[in-house]
């Protein structure tokens, strides 16, 4: 499972998607739109620690988070 498919998995209505996004946002220290990148694909973190939050809040290996 990768970052985006833990997140295309959460459960609509938004509200689990919006509170993912805004806790890893908090706990890294960026915005929600960065967030969003990553989870897109479009960027990954370039912190090492980004990585640890992302495994932490999914349950996802830090390996197979991209």
């Amino acid at each position: 499972m990768t970052l985006r498919d833990y997140y295309e998995s959460l459960e609509r209505p938004m509200p689990p998607k919006k509170k993912f996004v805004k806790t890893v946002a908090e706990r890294c220290g960026v915005d929600e739109y960065t967030v969003r990148i990553w989870i897109y694909g479009k960027s990954k973190p370039s912190n090492d620690e980004y990585y640890k939050v992302l495994s932490e809040e999914t349950g996802i290996p830090v390996k197979e988070l991209f």
